[in-house]
């Protein structure tokens, strides 16, 4: 049986970043926190990432999560968007890597294919699924909140699948120790 796992979801966003922190083992989920950080225009880049990896360290120390889970970065029209992007990624795993939080990365496509089944699934259907498999009676918002539940829920999933795989390891090291 797979053990209880703590899982922070990130969106990544220099405007606003979604986070979600859910408790779960893979077969079953409930939310334990959820919302947007917002950064100001008015500051400066360097600023505002700061301010970033300053609120994920007090999420990550609020919260205590094992793991970290993050959105991968994709090419997007907008080169200028995908960098600033990047180094949203950058300051989450940071703060994650400096308080010996494991940081999972997922692409965009696998996350909508692990919570509703269609890797092109619109942001609606996946707001939709999140709250199916969270069991909400009211839709996580904004929609990059809903997106790191998401990314969350997708780490989770694949718990069962290691924990299979670490069972055959560990059965297939001790049949090569007894042939030995």
């Amino acid at each position: 049986m797979t053990e209880l796992r703590r899982v922070l979801g990130v969106d990544p966003g220099l405007a606003a970043t979604g986070f979600g922190v859910v408790d779960g083992d893979g077969r079953a989920a409930t939310v334990v926190t959820l919302g947007a950080f917002r950064t100001s225009a008015k500051h400066a880049r360097a600023q505002r990432l700061a301010e970033i990896s300053e609120f994920i360290g007090a999420l990550i120390e609020e919260h205590q999560p094992q793991e970290l889970a993050l959105e991968q970065q994709y090419v997007a029209r907008n080169v200028r968007s995908a960098f600033a992007i990047g180094e949203v990624r950058s300051a989450a795993m940071v703060a994650a890597a400096t308080r010996g939080v494991a940081v999972y990365e997922y692409a965009p496509a696998a996350v909508k294919e692990a919570v509703t089944g269609y890797g092109a699934a619109p942001k609606e259907q996946v707001r939709h699924m999140v709250m199916v498999q969270l069991g909400l009676s009211e839709q996580p918002s904004p929609l990059d909140a809903s997106d790191a539940l998401a990314i969350a829920l997708t780490r989770l999933a694949e718990l069962p699948v290691e924990e299979a795989l670490a069972r055959t390891a560990r059965v297939g090291d001790g049949a090569r120790r007894d042939e030995a």
